[in-house]
């Protein structure tokens, strides 16, 4: 077993030059107790070759013998760390010199939190912007805790932190919900949530990651029509997993005081999801509740196709809008890890 503190995992598939610039980023760092597990989907290129020529010891290599996707392959990679801390570092992103030494530094002061993550810069193909939690205004390192703020934050916009600015406390992760045999698209939404909804996290506003855009990221990968409709069947399951897992802590209650500033796109999505037969009955009624008090929602023209549908047959065909939309994407959960 290693005696370092953290072990960072790098999932890659096919992007060798990429994956060259992570891993100098990561030996840039000026924290020096780690290791690096880079876990290979298969490519089709020497990986090792590429490792090896960095001479490092703490560098090691898991090819996979068949590919798993991007997905599975991220989840096995978190699973067979065995250090206190495990940080996780896309292919294609990059780290600022300081990101684990922040991070270490911050979970050690804070032993109950489950994670740190920190803000993040987008860069390439022509973008310029920030990735962090949307409802956060701090300029200091703080703890963020879905009790004080509500769980609706989570439950409105995307992923509220990029995956490569987190470091993860490994003993967290025992008990998660990874995905079942059909893994949603937005695995990292779901894994973080769920750790979010196990204590306060911490949430650095100092920029510590690089998220990079280009042609063939996985998040803005351009999907046909049933495409789409099973990216979005399996998001409202992940929100409906989430919000479920909130409420039986005591959460969402108050579920149209939380969501009252929610624009109408996400708003209409998020009550199709929890309207769904699966939902807790208090969660499910809430749901309703909204949509006969806001009858305007279905006329504005960013409401999700299947609420509009629903509220033209009735109240009652919002119960299976979800249901709907998994036929139209022929997705369909199913349990498992």
């Amino acid at each position: 077993m290693s005696r370092n503190l953290v072990t960072v995992v790098v999932p890659t598939y096919n992007r060798p030059g990429f994956l060259r610039e992570a891993l100098t980023s990561v030996r840039a760092q000026d924290f020096e107790q780690f290791d690096v597990l880079i876990a290979d989907d298969a490519s089709p290129y020497n990986v090792a070759s590429l490792v090896e020529s960095f001479q490092d010891p703490r560098l090691s290599l898991r090819r996979h013998k068949r590919n798993l996707g991007y997905i599975q392959n991220s989840h096995w990679a978190l699973c067979a760390a065995k250090t206190r801390y495990v940080a996780i570092l896309e292919d294609d992103c990059l780290w600022h010199p300081d990101h684990l030494s922040r991070a270490i530094t911050a979970l050690e002061r804070w032993p109950t939190a489950p994670f740190y993550c920190c803000a993040t810069e987008t860069f390439g193909a022509g973008t310029n912007g920030m990735h962090k939690p949307h409802w956060s205004r701090a300029e200091t390192i703080e703890l963020c805790d879905w009790r004080e703020t509500g769980f609706g934050v989570w439950l409105v916009w995307g992923v509220p932190m990029s995956v490569s600015s987190v470091v993860v406390r490994r003993e967290a992760l025992d008990g998660l919900f990874w995905g079942g045999k059909t893994w949603p698209f937005c695995q990292d939404y779901l894994w973080w949530g769920q750790l979010a909804l196990k204590g306060a996290f911490i949430y650095d506003p100092g920029v510590g990651a690089r998220y990079r855009w280009h042609e063939s990221n996985v998040t803005h990968t351009n999907l046909d029509a049933t495409h789409r409709a099973r990216s979005l069947a399996q998001w409202r399951f992940t929100q409906r997993l989430l919000a479920s897992r909130a409420y039986a802590l005591g959460g969402l209650r108050d579920l149209a005081a939380e969501t009252k500033n929610f624009p109408p796109g996400p708003l209409s999505v998020l009550l199709v999801a929890l309207a769904a037969t699966e939902s807790p009955e208090g969660l499910a009624r809430q749901a309703h509740a909204i949509a006969n008090a806001r009858r305007e929602l279905a006329r504005h023209p960013d409401c999700a196709t299947l609420y509009r549908l629903a509220a033209r047959l009735g109240g009652w065909a919002l119960n299976y809008a979800d249901v709907a939309g998994r036929l139209r994407g022929r997705w369909w959960p199913i349990p498992g890890l």
